[in-house]
C-alpha cells in the first residue's frame, strides 16, 4: 500500500489501520472517487442523508494535500470580502460573506459528532508586524463584521504578547471563529 509523503503531519498522525482494497464488485448508491477532503465530505454528507456511500483511493485517504496542508481554519478567500463586493455587487458579497463562515463550522460539527482526534485548537492570528499593517487588519475587522464574523478582536502591541511570546508584533486581528487542525488526523478521524 502507498504510504503518506514523509512530513510532520505523517509522522504525527494517529495510528489507523489501512482501509481495505476493493477486491471485487459491489454495488452502491454513489461511488466518491477520491479520499481527500472533498470526496471524503462528499461521501459523508451523502451517508448521512441515507445513501449507499462507496469511498475510493487509490493510494490512503488524505495522501495528497487534504493531509499536507498547513491545518488552518481560515474565514477568508483569496481576496478580501471588501474586493468581492466591489467586483462583483453587494448581494454577491453578502452571500460569499455568510459563505466565509460555513466551512469552518461544518468541520467544528463533524469534529465534535464523530470525536475526531485531530487537535483542534480555536482561534487564529492575523499579525501585523507594523503599523500600516495593523491599521489594514482594522479595515479587514470592519468588512468582515458587516458579513457576520462577530468574533474578532483588534489586539495591540501589548496584547498580543499574551498569545504570542514576542516583542516583534505591532499587533494582530484574533479571529476567535478560526482555528486548526491536524489535517491528515481529521481525514482519516
Amino acid at each position: 500500500m502507498t504510504e503518506h509523503t514523509t512530513s510532520y503531519y505523517a509522522a504525527s498522525a494517529n495510528a489507523y489501520e489501512p482501509f481495505p482494497s476493493l477486491n471485487e464488485s459491489i454495488t452502491c448508491d454513489v461511488c466518491v472517487v477520491g479520499g481527500g477532503y472533498t470526496g471524503l465530505s462528499s461521501a459523508l454528507h451523502l451517508a448521512e442523508m441515507g445513501f449507499d456511500v462507496v469511498l475510493l483511493e487509490g493510494a490512503r485517504i488524505g495522501y495528497g494535500a487534504s493531509g499536507r496542508n498547513g491545518g488552518q481554519l481560515v474565514n477568508s478567500y483569496s481576496r478580501d470580502i471588501d474586493v468581492i463586493e466591489k467586483t462583483y455587487g453587494p448581494d454577491a458579497a453578502r452571500m460569499l460573506g455568510s459563505m466565509m463562515f460555513e466551512g469552518g463550522e461544518i468541520i467544528r460539527q463533524r469534529i465534535e459528532r464523530y470525536r475526531i482526534e485531530c487537535d483542534y485548537r480555536p482561534g487564529g492570528l492575523f499579525v501585523a508586524l507594523n503599523h500600516k499593517q495593523l491599521e489594514t487588519l482594522e479595515e479587514q475587522k470592519e468588512n468582515w463584521e458587516r458579513y457576520g464574523n462577530t468574533q474578532l478582536e483588534l489586539l495591540d502591541a501589548h496584547a498580543i504578547r499574551r498569545e504570542v511570546d514576542s516583542d516583534r508584533y505591532a499587533g494582530a486581528l484574533l479571529d476567535r471563529s478560526g482555528g486548526h487542525i491536524h489535517p491528515l488526523n481529521l481525514a482519516i478521524g
